[in-house]
């Protein structure tokens, strides 16, 4: 039997699980000519809702008989930054232009106003009679913007007045026959902020998107997901995944995988686990290392704080590290918290001194690795304070206790987190 457990490349749609209520959502308002922004973290399944959203064999499913006459156009920012305003509507029409302008000539109203967009570099007024044109024919254009955080750098050709301002004008007054929906990491607040210089007084670009926020996998969703694995899952499997994945779909995904593949090799329950840990360690330490990154100096104090507490810290004396020390000022970082558990990376655990523990274990590994190498060599410590730009952030006694912990971490895993995970079962 195949691994039922594809992770890497966009699930396709016979592999697409859960996020039942998110399509729903953006199916009604693709349906109802509304844009939409999803948002969420690396890994989450973004691109692969905008492939569901678009694959012809799910199209009659969720838009009814409206669908054939709908063109769904997708464009990869991480490869599209460079292009110019007309490169970018040229690839955007490429599929409605081979369908219905091409094969009429220029006899058509429409092809008759593309080819006046192409005369005019795709400027927005001549673009907007395009889209009209479109919209009085019956047909609409949806455009599926992944990575559309890349849109909004400095060196993209298309982070300019004339482009967003268009692009907001052209949507709301074209009558559903454009109809955006873009992916991103960054919230829709972050992205009205970036481009605050080319409209200070105006309204926000992005403010006729509406913002869906990917959440983690519920616990019911993440037994759904683990169920796949049959009769070769014991019901300790699942509850092993659940921890070292939490709610996050890649991580699941990986982990279930891994441990798919360990029964074919390994006998003992134990052993299978720690192949499980050691190579979802090798392969989620780049997400994990991604989305740290990427978050705030406050959002990863608070994280690190929460992880110092976790049970998981392996190897931390609880009696020579001062835990009350570190989770001091955690009640000043109240929004931080309640966007990591929003995000799935905590959740609320009366039972530890912080109030809250970490969801994907796999997490705690590599935050362990990241200590370690910090106060590896003489002087690695204060780089990595300032690294995550914790200057000002920390107290003498935090930061005196945060090294501590690093070369207790050390001094216990000898061979590596990667060796220890080997042996854990």
């Amino acid at each position: 039997m195949h691994n039922p457990f594809p992770h890497g490349n966009p699930v396709l749609p016979p592999h697409f699980h859960n996020r039942t209520r998110d399509l729903r959502r953006l199916a009604s308002r693709i349906t109802t000519g509304q844009s939409t922004a999803i948002v969420g973290e690396s890994r989450t399944g973004k691109t692969s809702l905008l492939e569901y959203l678009r694959t012809r064999e799910t199209r009659q499913k969720l838009y009814g008989d409206s669908a054939p006459c709908w063109y769904f156009s997708y464009l990869d920012w991480q490869t599209g930054q460079q292009l110019t305003q007309a490169q970018f509507w040229t690839q955007a029409l490429e599929e409605l232009h081979a369908d219905i302008i091409a094969p009429n000539g220029d006899h058509s109203r429409i092809a008759q106003a593309y080819q006046l967009c192409q005369e005019n570099h795709f400027g927005s007024f001549v673009l907007e009679k395009l889209i009209a044109q479109i919209q009085q024919a019956g047909y609409r254009l949806i455009l599926l913007l992944d990575e559309f955080d890349a849109l909004v750098q400095k060196d993209s050709q298309l982070n300019s007045a004339e482009f967003f301002g268009g692009l907001r004008s052209i949507a709301t007054r074209s009558r559903g026959a454009l109809v955006l929906v873009t992916a991103s990491r960054q919230p829709l607040s972050a992205l009205n902020k970036a481009t605050q210089e080319f409209n200070r007084t105006g309204s926000p670009y992005f403010n006729f998107l509406d913002e869906l926020v990917l959440e983690p996998f519920s616990d019911r969703a993440v037994a759904k997901l683990l169920g796949l694995g049959k009769e070769r899952f014991t019901a300790n499997d699942r509850r092993f995944l659940a921890r070292v994945g939490g709610g996050h779909p890649y991580l699941l995904q990986v982990a279930a995988a891994a441990l798919w593949e360990a029964y074919s090799d390994e006998k003992e329950a134990e052993k299978r686990h720690a192949i499980t840990r050691s190579k979802l360690h090798k392969t989620a330490s780049k997400v994990i290392e991604d989305t740290w990154r990427l978050w705030s100096p406050e959002m990863r104090k608070a994280f690190m704080a929460v992880a110092l507490d976790h049970d998981e810290m392996y190897g931390l004396d609880r009696h020579v590290l001062d835990v009350p020390t570190l989770l001091e000022e955690l009640p000043d970082l109240t929004p931080e918290l309640d966007a990591l558990e929003s995000q799935g990376y905590i959740q609320q655990a009366p039972n530890t001194q912080s109030g809250w523990r970490v969801r994907p274990e796999a997490f705690v590994w590599w935050l362990n690795e990241e200590l370690i190498r910090a106060v590896r060599n003489p002087g690695g410590f204060e780089t990595w304070i300032q690294t995550q730009e914790w200057g000002s952030l920390l107290k003498k006694g935090q930061r005196d206790q945060l090294e501590k912990a690093g070369r207790g971490l050390r001094e216990f895993f000898k061979e590596g987190i990667g060796g220890f995970l080997k042996g854990v079962g």
